[in-house]
């Protein structure tokens, strides 16, 4: 082993010494050139005059109104129409959107179909409560004629009772 790790460390050292060499090689090459010559820069020469001139300029952001209303809608659908331009001014109950009238005009239809049904269904009470008003002056009409009847049957039975008795009438009259 101790052979191994002398061979490992002689080719380690040898690696290394050619490195410096390589670098003080390359390093020295650099040194040896000679500088490039300037040339003279151009230099453009203007006038000055005096003048305005507009200051202007670009920046990025977003607008807010001083006056902004949420728009929140109160029922729900689709929407059909949009009645304003953007950034018009609008006023206070002006049209803004128009909505799918059809579910509505339906549960409308449906409400008022419900509505003369009940109504139907209160002319048939109605016609059933003047039968049984008639029918109640029917019967009591009846029992007044049944109360008379009654009474003029008593009449005669309190008149015949004496008269049976005194055997002044016969018994089939009686």
């Amino acid at each position: 082993m101790n052979t191994l790790l002398r061979h490992k460390l002689g080719i380690g050292a040898t690696l290394c010494a050619s490195a410096i060499v390589l670098l003080i090689v390359l390093g020295g090459s650099k040194g040896k050139g000679t500088p490039p010559s300037a040339s003279p820069l151009e230099v453009d020469v203007v006038e000055v005059e005096q003048k305005d001139i507009p200051i202007y300029g670009e920046w990025i952001g977003t607008l807010d109104g001083m006056v902004n209303a949420e728009i929140k809608a109160q029922v729900s659908g689709y929407l059909v129409r949009k009645n304003y331009a953007e950034g018009s001014y609008v006023k206070q109950g002006q049209l803004l959107f128009e909505i799918d009238p059809r579910p509505f005009q339906a549960t409308v239809d449906q409400a008022t179909g419900e509505l003369a049904n009940a109504e139907g269904q209160l002319l048939q009470a109605e016609g059933q409560l003047a039968r049984a008003s008639s029918q109640l002056l029917q019967t009591q009409a009846q029992l007044t004629q049944a109360e008379a009847n009654q009474g003029k049957t008593q009449h005669d039975v309190n008149r015949y009772v004496p008269l049976a008795k005194e055997k002044a009438i016969t018994e089939s009259d009686y």
